[in-house]
């Protein structure tokens, strides 16, 4: 993929400090622009990556940016989100945000009203919309007469992060916008995008893990789109081995694709074919791509609100799941 770069504005912002941070960092300093970091204090110097840390710029305060920015990365807590979206917007610099894109919905046509009078591009890091098993299965299922899906997406939050879980962390504190239905967003924006809008959605959820009391760790809905699917969703984050497939009943045909076996499972006349995905797909891959994607967007010049609307309706999708069943 060439990307064109303006050499007047080849940096970026980031905000945040994690591990989705850190991938940035890698992918950024892999496509040769400049990485601009704002940090509370030198403490959290701690957090970044050995390898890139000489090749960050840090600033303590937003107001002391001189640089012009190419675009700015939201890679924060979720609940702080929609603060850092407002301060960029202030600042009409453009805005790559990493999902969900808060958890909070007040004021939200407000910000989108001033994204689209100053013409700043959005954009909502959905990495698994660039997945090869994604483009595989809307080949296959065009045209064709769905009754009924199966998603499930599952592993213990244990294993997620190498660093070890603190008390205090937002991602297992709904009120944070943490909990199993905020941080597996993924599949209900895939849902939204590949069999229509979710219009309807009944959620049982509950907290397992004794650990942590403050967020539900698992969720399962019931929901039917606007194209007239029915399916399940299964989401939880308390599963010992990796799941996350997408099933798919048709007519006379069952499709089924499988992110961590990265295979395809097609049921015809009883027979089973299985396609192994040529690609490997890795996250820091599929981020990348999203990246790229984003330079593009913004190089092409064709303004749209598209992206932030659809990440909005995720989010209101969310909020429904937390409604008393």
């Amino acid at each position: 993929m060439v990307l064109k770069i303006n050499q007047n504005a080849k940096n970026v912002l980031i905000i945040g400090s994690g591990s989705i941070a850190n991938q940035h960092i890698k992918n950024l300093i892999k496509l040769k622009i400049n990485v601009l970091v704002i940090i509370k204090d030198q403490n959290e110097k701690k957090r970044f990556d050995r390898n890139t840390i000489k090749k960050i710029e840090f600033i303590d305060d937003i107001s002391k940016l001189k640089k012009p920015i190419f675009f700015g990365i939201i890679a924060s807590s979720t609940y702080k989100h929609f603060e850092h979206i407002k301060i960029l917007v202030d600042k009409k610099i453009n805005i790559f945000c990493e999902k969900p894109i808060s958890n909070n919905l007040i004021e939200m046509k407000s910000l989108r009203k001033k994204i689209k009078s100053k013409k700043i591009f959005f954009y909502v890091n959905y990495q698994l919309q660039n997945h090869h098993l994604i483009s595989q299965l809307i080949k296959r299922i065009k045209n064709k007469k769905i009754h009924f899906i199966k998603v499930r997406v599952g592993h213990n939050l244990k294993f997620w992060r190498k660093n070890k879980i603190r008390q205090n962390s937002y991602f297992i504190n709904t009120k944070k916008g943490g909990g199993v239905i905020y941080e597996l967003i993924h599949e209900i924006n895939l849902i939204n995008n590949i069999f229509g809008k979710i219009i309807k959605i009944k959620t049982l959820k509950k907290n397992i893990t004794s650990d942590y009391d403050k967020y539900e760790d698992l969720a399962i809905s019931l929901f039917e789109t606007n194209k007239k699917i029915v399916g399940t969703l299964f989401q939880d984050m308390v599963s010992k081995n990796k799941v996350r497939y997408i099933k798919v009943f048709m007519n006379n045909d069952i499709i089924k694709i499988d992110f961590i076996k990265n295979k395809i499972f097609e049921v015809k006349n009883k027979k089973t074919l299985i396609i192994k995905n040529k690609f490997l797909d890795l996250q820091k891959d599929l981020i990348k791509k999203n990246i790229e994607n984003f330079i593009n967007i913004i190089n092409s010049k064709k303004f749209s609100i598209k992206f932030f609307d659809e990440a909005v309706y995720d989010l209101k999708i969310c909020k429904m799941m937390h409604e008393k069943f």
